[in-house]
């Protein structure tokens, strides 16, 4: 594997993606009770944004800076705002990832636990976010990691599944794995990352998730080009098995904000829908 997330941190899907994350990790806290979180392809802690990867592609500055520059004051996005540290009026120097932010959001009683396979990458985030006992990293395959460690002994909590999607089997793969920890811990939150590269391909994405016939199923999709403008990255996609109260509505109002400050004039669109039922006919 060749992909390296330093080239893309910060760009609209990135923020997409943390946007939900951050709002099922703030519901997690309304009980006092322990959580678990386990992040499949964790990358690093935090990314530079003024490094070459960064400065070469640029996608930063047509996501998180642009947000900045546009939208910093809408409501929606506050607490993501306040958890990437953005101010308004300054370009942001580094960008967290996703270990970044499950750490900073975490209690003394909870814990998490990120799988990296890329050994460099794994490295940094140990050494950025590891706090002994209560957040570690490993590195190693994702999938893997969901066999051995769920369900959980806290019996609540999140599973992030973030793959780069380098190869053409990797959707399968996703699918497979989610299934089978799905039918080991049918209570716990999952959320899925998915590129939008196309309408059709958009479909096939929602068409196979239905098709696992598993309940509680949210998507949430951003685009910020047409679905077929040719551009690679169209959109942004978020499945959201067991969503928490109030996401659906919170991520329409946020990612209509993120539309409104990034996306040209026109171009994209939001929606976000229930895929499937909240209990599957028998």
């Amino acid at each position: 594997m060749n992909y390296r997330h330093a080239y893309h941190a910060g760009n609209f899907a990135d923020v997409a993606k943390h946007v939900g994350l951050l709002y099922c990790l703030d519901a997690l806290k309304r009980k006092d009770a322990a959580f678990f979180v386990l992040d499949s392809h964790a990358g690093r802690g935090i990314y530079d944004l003024q490094a070459a990867p960064a400065r070469k592609s640029a996608e930063a500055d047509r996501g998180i800076q642009r947000l900045i520059e546009n939208g910093i004051g809408t409501a929606p996005l506050a607490d993501y705002f306040d958890a990437v540290r953005a101010r308004r009026g300054k370009r942001l120097a580094r960008y967290p990832g996703s270990p970044a932010l499950i750490a900073a959001a975490l209690r003394p009683q909870d814990r998490a636990l990120f799988f990296e396979v890329l050994p460099a990458e794994a490295r940094a985030t140990a050494r950025e976010v590891e706090s002994a006992g209560r957040i570690r990293c490993e590195i190693g395959d994702g999938y893997a990691a969901l066999k051995a460690y769920l369900p959980p002994q806290e019996r609540r909590g999140l599973v992030l599944m973030d793959p780069p999607y380098e190869s053409l089997d990797e959707l399968k793969t996703l699918l497979r794995a989610f299934a089978d920890a799905y039918r080991r811990w049918p209570s716990g939150i999952y959320l899925m990352w998915y590129p939008i590269r196309s309408a059709s391909q958009r479909r096939q994405v929602h068409a196979r998730f239905d098709a696992l016939e598993i309940p509680k199923m949210l998507y949430a999709d951003l685009a910020v080009h047409p679905d077929d403008a040719g551009v690679g990255l169209a959109g942004s996609g978020l499945m959201i098995v067991n969503p928490p109260y109030g996401t659906d509505e919170h991520l329409r109002r946020a990612y209509e904000a993120i539309h409104r400050a990034i996306a040209a004039t026109g171009a994209g669109y939001v929606e976000v829908a229930r895929l499937t039922p909240e209990r599957m006919a028998q």
